[in-house]
């Protein structure tokens, strides 16, 4: 994973944070669509969580607006904020690690108000891609039908690239 990680770290650190905040809660909230648990996101409306990745030096900063998540200045204080290292925010986001572990390891950790700690923890720990539903939410449901054996086989090719990838990466 070091070789990926460097060339990643490097971008981190090249391109504006802004931008970064831009791209990823557009991308969550895409990813989301669909999905029963997303739902959970409007109980966390007017919240903001920060970002912080200490080996990039990089703070990521959102606000939670009608469950969907939006790009923040970052300016004050954050009701949530999450820090760590690159490595353990790329487990955490694509599901190779388990929140619990993560958090209870200190490999990332939170700070802020605790009930929206928890719910946002739980959101994460509960959080469960599911393609039929999220397809029928992009493209509707007429569509969604004869695209979705299409749909499944890229995601099974891409779940075994990234199977490849993470093995070659850390040799497990």
């Amino acid at each position: 994973m070091a070789a990926s990680l460097t060339g990643l770290q490097l971008f981190l650190n090249a391109v504006p944070e802004r931008i970064h905040s831009r791209a990823t809660a557009a991308i969550c909230n895409h990813l989301l669509r669909g999905l029963p648990v997303a739902d959970r996101l409007q109980s966390l409306d007017g919240k903001r969580l920060w970002l912080t990745i200490s080996d990039t030096d990089t703070r990521l900063c959102y606000r939670f607006d009608r469950g969907r998540l939006q790009p923040d200045a970052g300016t004050g204080n954050p009701d949530l904020h999450i820090r760590g290292k690159l490595r353990y925010f790329l487990q955490l986001a694509l599901r190779r690690e388990d929140p619990d572990t993560l958090f209870f390891a200190r490999h990332l950790s939170l700070e802020g108000n605790t009930e929206d700690g928890l719910l946002l923890k739980n959101f994460l720990d509960a959080l469960e891609f599911d393609l039929a539903s999220h397809l029928e939410a992009v493209v509707g449901r007429r569509l969604s039908k004869p695209l979705l054996p299409v749909a499944r086989r890229m995601q099974g090719f891409f779940s075994k690239q990234s199977r490849w990838n993470h093995t070659q990466d850390t040799g497990e």
